[in-house]
């Protein structure tokens, strides 16, 4: 009877209650809401700061891998493939409007100046703002001179850098700088990066925009999620901020630098560009002049210059357009001495870069007496 009162008793005795719990899938909403209220509160916070455009749609990693191995300096560009970064800061390396690099302190472009276009060469890597042939040009001549260089470029960009930029800077002087090897880029729709070429068409210049995509590796079900999830986050600013220092093998993995041909003749097709562009200068009233630059190992291999630069050059006569070239007095020196061009180049003792404040100053020498005669 005992046993059967303290059951009854205890069934008597109402429940206790149990404590609210919320579902599984409500507390993973709730979880995924304010990670993406605060993902998104971070990239408006980073937006505003880095005066980027609030609302502007846009794949950051893929604007970033356009360009593989270059910095943050360049930006993609629809027309040129890719220009140089407005407003960069940095210790060594700073930007105006249009992305033209400082040669000193100047704030703002100068008009009525010397426009420097070319590639790498020209913009000065490897070598600080008041290094570059455009800089030490400018000391030698007290005239300003807005250094337009963009690393990488073929000769057909850096034509149409010029022509992109005589209408915005209206210069008195324009020094076209090429790379010897930027004759064979001009061959190339993509080079190392998407780029922009040219075909001859019944004698007319075709031009053709460059694919700013990016090319991926194959892979499984799991890569392919991985892909899908880094391309949603490529969309904000900040991660791509925060991801391309610290994970950069992560964030950019999967890409490959493109080296494609073009059905052109770059020699032919650089040709045309010059003539088209002094046709240009010719009736705006604008002096032109050719600087051409080449790599050490050119210099040194051999007794003249490479077949591609022999050909624009001579083109540049038939066109009348002055010519600056470093080949000979450059060639002279290692004549006379093997090991010459060292002060001249950036290297390590063996591997030559680009040119060094000593190369550059050189360059400017040669043209500051072009500009004088």
């Amino acid at each position: 009877m005992h046993d059967t009162g303290a059951k009854a008793s205890n069934q008597d005795r109402p429940a206790a209650k149990a404590k609210p719990r919320g579902s599984r899938l409500g507390n993973a909403v709730l979880a995924l809401a304010s990670l993406l209220f605060g993902l998104f509160a971070i990239e408006i916070g980073y937006r505003i700061a880095m005066g980027v455009p609030v609302f502007e749609l846009a794949n950051w990693r893929s604007d970033h891998t356009v360009i593989l191995d270059s910095g943050d300096v360049p930006i993609p560009d629809p027309l040129l493939g890719w220009v140089s970064r407005p407003g960069h800061v940095s210790p060594a390396h700073n930007t105006l409007a249009h992305g033209i690099r400082r040669n000193f302190a100047e704030t703002a472009i100068r008009p009525g100046a010397v426009l420097a276009v070319g590639d790498s060469f020209t913009e000065g890597w490897e070598v600080n703002d008041g290094e570059t042939w455009p800089a030490y040009l400018e000391r030698q001549t007290g005239k300003p001179v807005l250094n337009a260089g963009v690393g990488g470029y073929g000769t057909d960009q850096t034509i149409l850098r010029a022509e992109q930029l005589l209408p915005i800077v209206k210069p008195k002087v324009l020094i076209v700088g090429f790379l010897e090897l930027d004759i064979l880029r001009a061959g190339h729709s993509h080079f190392g990066s998407p780029k922009p070429y040219f075909t001859l068409e019944n004698g007319a210049l075709r031009y053709h925009p460059p694919a700013l995509v990016t090319a991926r590796r194959d892979g499984g079900f799991f890569v392919a999620a991985g892909y899908a999830i880094r391309d949603v986050l490529g969309y904000f600013a900040s991660i791509d901020f925060l991801l391309r220092r610290i994970a950069p093998d992560f964030w950019f993995g999967g890409e490959k630098r493109e080296y494609r041909r073009a059905p052109n003749d770059p020699v032919r097709v650089t040709c045309a560009l010059l003539e088209r562009l002094k046709q240009r200068v010719d009736r705006e009233g604008i002096r032109m002049i050719l600087l051409m630059q080449y790599y050490a190992t050119a210099i040194i291999d051999d007794e003249d210059r490479p077949a591609d630069a022999l050909g624009v050059l001579a083109c540049a006569k038939t066109h009348g357009i002055p010519v600056v070239d470093q080949f000979a007095s450059l060639r002279a020196l290692v004549e006379k001495d093997p090991n010459a061009l060292h002060p001249y180049y950036m290297h390590d003792g063996r591997n030559f870069t680009h040119m060094s404040a000593k190369g550059n100053a050189h360059a400017a020498q040669l043209l500051a007496k072009a500009l004088g005669e």
